[in-house]
């Protein structure tokens, strides 16, 4: 019983954060079978709390821009004079509260659900529509640091997916886009659509990214030398997740006339077999 008895320790003598697969070396052939079944259980649970860390470190870059709008809404009502004007500006404010928490609520809601509840979120959606809303909720952003926002989408631009997930995209590319810029400056936004594909780029005036580091910034954690303090190096790294969910690709090239950065992205138009192809939403984070 020696063996079973040297079994049984090593479990015993775990910590809760200790999940690598136990060694079948020692242990006794009648309960092998349940050690093995034990380390597909460890192993799932490594998955579902990396899942997590990395849920986590999103979640909180997702929240920094909201947070940040809100910041630039509450100093403009102290700006701004007595009467109507101020009056709006609250309202704006308050209306930017309101998408902050429904932010947080959809995040905490993607925690909860199992894979399988969360294709129900996708259906077709029109990118033009999440596109207008990204940039009214950004515009105070680009307004507070002097850059000029305008979105350009002259049709529909329909593709298969999850709207909080396609949101989350152009949000962060905008967002990247206008604290790369410099006062002055302008940040463009253009949906194209042709008969496979829906093509989304957002272009800046900023100081460009070297063709050697373009790859690079889609690397969690890695910031190009010398980008504007404050980020955490996630924003891109997200971009690129969401992306390779809805079956597209995403690259970074210089800006028009060989000026700033292009961020572009290409996905699928929407058809009868989109969705289904679609994996579930608890890969995306």
């Amino acid at each position: 019983l020696q063996p079973l008895a040297r079994t049984e320790c090593e479990i015993a003598h775990r910590s809760p954060t200790q999940l690598t697969p136990i060694a079948l070396a020692e242990v006794p052939v009648e309960i092998r079978g349940i050690v093995g079944e034990l380390n597909h259980l460890l192993e799932a649970l490594a998955d579902a709390m990396a899942r997590e860390r990395r849920f986590t470190s999103h979640a909180a870059h997702e929240l920094r821009t909201p947070l940040a709008v809100l910041k630039t809404q509450a100093q403009l009502a102290l700006r701004a004079p007595e009467g109507s004007q101020r009056e709006e500006s609250l309202h704006h404010l308050i209306a930017g509260v309101d998408r902050a928490s429904r932010l947080v609520s959809q995040l905490l809601t993607l925690t909860r659900l199992e894979p399988d509840v969360t294709r129900t979120l996708r259906g077709e959606l029109d990118l033009r529509e999440i596109a207008r809303e990204a940039v009214a909720e950004l515009a105070p952003l680009a307004l507070e640091r002097g850059v000029e926002l305008g979105l350009d989408a002259p049709e529909p631009a329909r593709v298969h997916g999850i709207a909080l997930a396609l949101g989350i995209l152009v949000r962060n590319l905008i967002d990247n886009a206008i604290r790369h810029s410099p006062a002055g400056g302008r940040v463009d936004v253009r949906l194209t659509v042709d008969a496979a594909t829906v093509t989304l780029t957002v272009s800046d005036q900023g100081p460009g990214i070297p063709p050697e580091e373009r790859a690079r910034v889609f690397e969690p954690f890695y910031r190009v030398p010398g980008s504007p303090s404050g980020g955490a190096g996630l924003g891109l790294a997200i971009v690129q997740r969401i992306v390779a969910f809805h079956g597209g690709r995403v690259g970074a090239e210089a800006g028009p006339d060989g000026r700033g950065t292009t961020m572009r992205v290409v996905l699928p138009r929407s058809n009868a077999s989109s969705l289904e192809s679609l994996p579930a939403m608890a890969e995306i984070l």
